[in-house]
């Protein structure tokens, strides 16, 4: 009786074709990411090794791991981390997993504030924090910035302010629980915020029957169900944060790709100006954004 000797390249073979049979759409590069972490290595080693054996704990890791995605488990909440603009970001199935198209927010605001010429305090303010992916990366790219994250879930929230102490932003952060802008004593954050973000739920009910596994499945509905249309929970932000907005001020949402003109209607209407629409890398709206520009003296 043989025993079948299992290589990094023999477990590629193997597995690629075994994802791709169950509906997994990058089977290579999954299978590499979940390798390397199942070996503790970095994906490059696997190249430069490919006939290194794999036994043990590292072989038992790595089926569990293939067991798991073939289940469709997103590979971020099985490597239970995610990249997003120049960091590593914890993730769970609490919080959704972020994404290339939000980077888009972060460069709306950097092009409007370069950091460079941004050495006074300001305040930041993030709507559906989620996992901080977003607002983590503002603050550390203005050090002299302070952040308000406001979130619905509290799992969420724990999930975020993980983040935020890992990368060292966490003493200028303040979460806050509860919807939309609601937690916020609105008479004392009257003006106070330079930035506001959001990516918040813009999915359409029954556009979410129609997405992958990986997304209906495992990421968090709250997180991706935007309501009738897919507007219903952004609709009410633009009016609620120009209040809070400071002079010059920028209001910043990414969105559904056929949602550009509506919220870009209810920015006008909330009285912000210089209303803009950034597409995203595949050439589609992803982020609309608009200012409470002062009044001009005469």
């Amino acid at each position: 009786m043989t025993t079948t000797l299992w290589t990094i390249q023999a477990l590629q073979a193997w597995a690629v074709p075994w994802l791709q049979q169950r509906g997994v759409e990058s089977p290579r590069l999954d299978c590499d990411l979940l390798l390397a972490e199942a070996l503790g290595v970095e994906r490059l080693a696997l190249f430069l090794d490919p006939q290194r054996p794999v036994i043990g704990e590292e072989l038992a890791r790595f089926k569990q791991f293939m067991q798991r995605r073939a289940r469709r488990e997103p590979v971020a909440y099985i490597l239970r981390r995610r990249q997003f603009w120049r960091h590593e970001f914890l993730v769970t199935p609490d919080v959704l997993i972020p994404r290339p198209e939000t980077e888009l927010l972060v460069e709306t605001v950097l092009d409007l504030f370069p950091p460079a010429q941004q050495s006074a305090p300001f305040m930041i303010l993030e709507v559906g924090i989620g996992s901080g992916a977003l607002l983590c990366s503002l603050l550390l790219e203005y050090p002299t910035a302070t952040g308000i994250g406001i979130d619905l879930s509290a799992a969420a929230l724990q999930v975020a302010q993980e983040n935020a102490e890992r990368l060292g932003c966490g003493a200028r952060m303040t979460l806050l629980q509860g919807d939309l802008v609601a937690p916020l004593e609105l008479e004392r954050y009257q003006n106070q915020f330079l930035v506001i973000v959001a990516n918040l739920p813009y999915i359409a009910p029954e556009e979410l029957l129609t997405l992958q596994p990986e997304v209906v499945q495992w990421e968090p509905s709250l997180a991706l169900n935007g309501g009738a249309d897919g507007v219903a929970v952004i609709c009410p932000l633009p009016a609620a944060s120009t209040p809070l907005l400071a002079e010059n001020g920028l209001l910043a949402l990414e969105i559904g790709a056929t949602q550009g003109d509506r919220v870009a209607e209810m920015m006008r209407a909330a009285g912000l100006q210089e209303v803009m629409l950034r597409l995203d890398y595949a050439r589609l709206p992803r982020v609309v954004s608009g200012r409470r520009l002062c009044a001009k003296v005469d």
